[in-house]
């Protein structure tokens, strides 16, 4: 009798430390320690980051949600009306992307060429990249740019952006920074000079449906007929002029050498 209540007790011994042993996916009981995976390094990001939007990638969650609003419809608008494409990115560091470029410059223009910023035909995009915890911007130009473009953008980062980066303003500074390139990369038209072939091609028109008006009174319709026609074909280019858009889907596939500009603070 003893011997079997000594292996009664033997077997629920045993028992109780097989179910206190951590458990496998599959149902067996794991005798490693369970505890060796809970302290992990975090990973860093193998190449460079994915675009989350074509205007506006806060990586580093430091730029106010009106001014990306700001930013982003006034990017929309100078994309539409000009086709230049600009794209601001901010980083918390470059140590987060594995295997890349240790140089903000060289960064910059690696990631504006995996991204291709800009349209393809013409090289025509700007890169605004901050690098939060290095404490470094750069801007980045599309090889369309010709190199005194550079000296403004230096001057737009001396003057528009690190006065407020110095003050941890990296929302403002990112902001008036954008509003500077724009201004540092286009040309203020008057409104005649936005609308000057609109007015030519009024004033043909024009002069075209007298021409046509006197055929059909002299009777030389066929004349009459063709020029109205050459009117039509007009009145279709200001309507395609008018209603012209730049803006694409997505990124356009341009292309950096490298020109641009950084700073520090």
């Amino acid at each position: 009798m003893k011997r079997y209540s000594l292996a009664l007790v033997t077997i629920l011994f045993a028992g109780t430390l097989v179910a206190a042993l951590p458990t496998k996916k599959d149902g067996t009981k794991d005798t490693k320690t369970e505890n060796k995976t809970e302290q992990v390094a975090p990973q860093q990001q193998v190449g460079y980051p994915a675009p989350i939007n074509k205007y506006v990638n806060d990586f580093a969650k430091v730029i106010d949600a009106a001014d990306i609003e700001r930013i982003r419809n006034t990017f929309i608008t100078l994309e539409c009306q000009t086709g230049i494409h600009i794209c601001v990115v901010t980083i918390n560091s470059m140590s987060d992307y594995q295997g890349t470029e240790k140089s903000i410059e060289k960064f910059a223009t690696a990631l504006f060429n995996t991204w291709g910023i800009g349209k393809k035909d013409k090289n025509n995009g700007v890169l605004f990249l901050v690098a939060v915890k290095n404490r470094k911007v750069r801007i980045a130009l599309g090889s369309g740019y010709p190199s005194e473009y550079d000296k403004r953008m230096a001057t737009i980062i001396k003057n528009d952006i690190l006065p407020y980066f110095k003050q941890i303003q990296y929302s403002r500074g990112i902001y008036e920074g954008s509003m500077a390139i724009i201004k540092g990369i286009t040309r203020e038209e008057t409104w005649f000079e936005h609308y000057k072939w609109d007015i030519a091609i009024w004033i043909l028109i024009f002069i075209i449906a007298m021409v046509a008006f006197s055929c059909f009174r002299s009777g030389r319709r066929g004349w009459g007929w063709a020029l109205l026609a050459l009117i039509g074909g007009l009145l279709v280019l200001l309507w395609s002029m008018s209603n012209g858009d730049n803006k694409s889907d997505g990124f356009g596939g341009g292309k950096s050498d490298g020109g641009g500009a950084g700073g520090e603070w």
